[in-house]
């Protein structure tokens, strides 16, 4: 067994630029002075962060909010050299509308499923622009999330919707290069009251698939629906090749995001649990697994959220890697669930603590990052 120190190591998290923006409610969004508006600002604060921590060194970035034009281009990579970053993602945000344009408020009716064909038509072009601004700053993997569906029944119809996505899907997997990938977010119920355009995760692995052989799945915890099993969704999405990235956070979908494990530490110490698990039978490797840290802050700082975003999310993998595999391993197969139960039990009510922070001495860290800020 992997000691909890080489598992720390191992623990690869990515940031986006969205998690150092304000998020807001339905009414207003509560800026201060020390937001950082710029591009520029946004990733001086990520470098902050990444050499608070030694995480979060991987950057994904949004088009057309962060990149629209050469220069902007130009600034992002002077930038990311500037601290240290790598750029890992650009994610075409097709839900943005433009006060100029055919991307206008009409975006309400869908993206590649729109009523206009200029629309669907645009959206494909902006999905491209995309592409190319990711080559511009050195990046292979773009993201997607078609914000697609219908408000009420007699808007469109679902033969038409899937029919369109798959559409636009495959002309956009033929432009992606040998040495580039896609990933397809998934939102179950967003935003659409009445029915979404991809109702679950089983679709979405098929338009994965018809798309590209790169094209990837992006698990969001915050968009998991009632009930819903988080484990069993990332194993199946593991068995089946198609897990591309998991998206940390906490809420209950509603407005902005907490730091994962501020709701619910047991839900991401099981997570973490089931990733190592998996890593023993052969499906994934932690280093391997891209891991990104959501945090839309309403409230507080949005820099101290993310330090405990990172923070929470050592502890639920130290505590994680506490656990005997093999002695859980046999207490279930026995079956002893009292004994399976309190090995997990034990595991998770360890003060990790002093081991992270022991960790972070060992890399020239600080070992409080949130009291060294």
């Amino acid at each position: 067994m992997k000691t909890v120190k080489e598992q720390l190591t191992k623990l690869r998290l990515l940031i986006s630029t969205r998690t150092v923006s304000r998020a807001g409610s339905t009414w207003a969004i509560y800026k201060t002075d020390t937001d950082p508006t710029t591009i520029s600002e946004k990733l001086d604060l990520l470098g902050k962060i990444y050499s608070l921590t030694g995480k979060g060194g991987d950057i994904v970035l949004h088009f057309p909010t962060d990149l629209r034009t050469k220069e902007d281009a130009a600034v992002v990579s002077k930038s990311l050299k500037k601290n240290k970053l790598t750029p890992t993602t650009v994610m075409a945000d097709l839900h943005i509308p433009r006060k100029r344009g055919v991307l206008n408020h009409r975006l309400m009716y869908g993206t590649l499923t729109s009523p206009y064909p200029e629309i669907r038509v645009a959206s494909i072009n902006q999905i491209l622009s995309a592409m190319q601004f990711m080559r511009d700053i050195k990046c292979r993997q773009i993201g997607l999330w078609i914000p697609d569906g219908i408000d009420s029944p007699g808007e469109k119809n679902s033969v038409d919707m899937l029919f369109g996505i798959l559409k636009g899907l495959r002309q956009i997997g033929l432009k992606i290069r040998k040495s580039e990938n896609l990933l397809l977010g998934f939102s179950p119920f967003n935003p659409s009251f009445c029915a979404t355009a991809v109702p679950d995760w089983g679709t979405a692995s098929w338009l994965c698939r018809e798309t590209d052989q790169s094209c990837r799945i992006i698990l969001d915890t915050a968009s998991l629906l009632p009930g819903e099993s988080l484990e069993s969704v990332t194993v199946s999405l593991l068995h089946q090749k198609m897990l591309g990235r998991l998206t940390l956070s906490d809420n209950k979908l509603g407005m902005g995001a907490m730091p994962a494990g501020s709701l619910d530490a047991g839900a991401l110490f099981r997570l973490f649990l089931n990733l190592l698990m998996a890593e023993a039978a052969g499906l994934c490797t932690l280093e391997d697994t891209s891991i990104e840290l959501r945090v839309d802050s309403r409230v507080g700082s949005s820099i101290e959220n993310i330090l405990t975003a990172i923070e929470n999310t050592e502890y639920a993998l130290a505590r994680a890697s506490l656990v005997n595999l093999d002695e859980l391993k046999t207490a279930q197969s026995k079956p002893d669930t009292t004994a399976a139960n309190r090995i997990l039990r034990d595991a998770f009510v360890t003060d990790v603590r002093p081991v992270v922070a022991s960790w972070r001495k060992d890399n020239k860290l600080p070992e409080d990052p949130i009291a060294e800020l």
